[in-house]
């Protein structure tokens, strides 16, 4: 049988003869104390204790071992010869997964087996079980895309992303408690959700949010990992997910076309923050475009092209859509008005304020100048001036407080210029 040489490398690093007799002692230890605590049977005590510990070693453990599946190849430096093998991306982003974590879903699985013998409600596990571990897949997924994130930025310490996950963990607590709640899965339980005016079953809308979910986390490691082995590729994975997005979320609000529309701009909007965080922004790659532009080689173009401006040239027909209906509102009654041209602005803004510090001399810090920078634009200094009774000087610094839209379009485009100007010389500084 010819396994995944990737999987099969990481099965010999990580199930060792100690571990795989070890991991079973411990666990039995664990359950045999909370059989004694269940009164000597296998009650509630012990159904619970086998989730909460499932759920702790599969999303901590797990995503722990699939973030530094691909971080310690850097930090060993032994990246270079896994470029070098004959594997692809695909057999190297299931073979990382999967291998790095096959000592998490041993314990995991011993888990569930002392969960089947103490449930009460046997008709509910086979949906208890796809949606635990889909979660676990998922979160460990997210883990090795993180870990491809952080070392296509150079960022080897993973001290950092620990404390997130951590964050996030304590953060998903409650819902997580609801997902191993059997009680949600009996037949007299299920709910219906509207999706498009169509009446759906929440349970398996969940199942398929869930599938689609890990689907496109395991298309995004895999597209990372084509990068890094040097493989050129058209960003259809990006615009497919963008699109995705829209789609998906849109059917959860109000069936309008106006309602439609600001569910896809706020999308292409974030995504297109997500996009320019998350890239490795060099000034030559600017310089390819244009010599590429020059050339008329258009799929070079397609290829170098920032993830960041697809979501921004997607997001800007919503805005103009936007910009010609009659709905507008304030928000939270602090008179900050929905312009969406002008909000396009402001994330172009923000989004050349980030590269403007990425080409700098410290770009690791772009992000925090970036977070600094959004402060006082948005709020520390429009709030000084509407303090002091100066709207109109406040408007100018956050444009939304604007009491008409051009008003708002020219202070957003008299920003955007701005920055975009000073983006451009230190581009020039940079390429000299």
């Amino acid at each position: 049988m010819n396994l995944n040489p990737e999987f099969q490398r990481q099965l010999i690093l990580e199930c060792s003869q100690a571990r795989l007799i070890g991991a079973p002692v411990v666990l039995g230890a664990l359950f045999t104390l909370t059989y004694f605590l269940d009164n000597y049977r296998l009650g509630h005590i012990t159904a619970q204790s086998a989730l909460t510990v499932f759920m702790l070693i599969t999303l901590l453990w797990g995503t722990r071992q699939s973030l530094d599946s691909i971080v310690e190849e850097y930090r060993d430096h032994t990246w270079d010869t896994q470029r070098l093998s004959a594997l692809g991306p695909w057999q190297m982003a299931w073979g990382k997964l999967l291998g790095s974590t096959s000592m998490v879903w041993y314990c995991a699985s011993i888990c569930l087996l002392v969960y089947t013998l103490t449930a009460d409600n046997v008709t509910a596990l086979p949906l208890l079980f796809f949606n635990i571990i889909g979660t676990a897949l998922l979160v460990q997924s997210a883990g090795l895309l993180m870990g491809l994130l952080a070392v296509q930025r150079g960022q080897l310490k993973t001290g950092s992303l620990l404390i997130v996950i951590l964050v996030g963990f304590i953060v998903a607590m409650p819902p997580l408690s609801d997902l191993t709640d059997t009680t949600n899965y009996l037949p007299d339980t299920l709910q219906n959700r509207s999706w498009y005016s169509v009446t759906v079953n929440a349970q398996a809308l969940h199942q398929i949010s869930l599938v689609c979910a890990l689907f496109w986390c395991m298309i995004g490691n895999y597209r990372l990992l084509s990068q890094n082995l040097g493989l050129r590729n058209l960003p259809w994975a990006w615009l497919g997910f963008t699109l995705f997005l829209v789609v998906y979320l849109g059917g959860f609000i109000p069936n309008s076309s106006y309602s439609f529309s600001l569910a896809a701009f706020t999308v292409c909007s974030l995504l297109t923050y997500i996009g320019v965080i998350v890239e490795r922004h060099d000034p030559m790659r600017i310089k390819r475009l244009l010599d590429y532009q020059r050339q008329g080689t258009w799929r070079r173009i397609g290829e170098e092209l920032p993830l960041a401006v697809l979501s921004f040239a997607l997001s800007l027909p919503f805005a103009i859509f936007l910009s010609f209906q009659q709905q507008r509102f304030a928000w939270l009654d602090l008179s900050l008005h929905t312009y969406p041209l002008a909000i396009a602005l402001l994330v172009l803004r923000d989004c050349a304020v980030y590269l403007f510090f990425c080409y700098g001399k410290n770009p690791q810090r772009a992000f925090g100048l970036s977070l600094l920078s959004a402060a006082l634009l948005y709020g520390i200094l429009p709030g000084l001036f509407s303090a002091i009774g100066m709207t109109g000087i406040s408007a100018l610094f956050f444009p939304l407080w604007a009491d008409s839209a051009f008003s708002a379009l020219a202070f957003a485009a008299l920003q955007s210029g701005l920055i975009l100007s000073l983006l451009y010389q230190r581009w020039r500084q940079n390429i000299s």
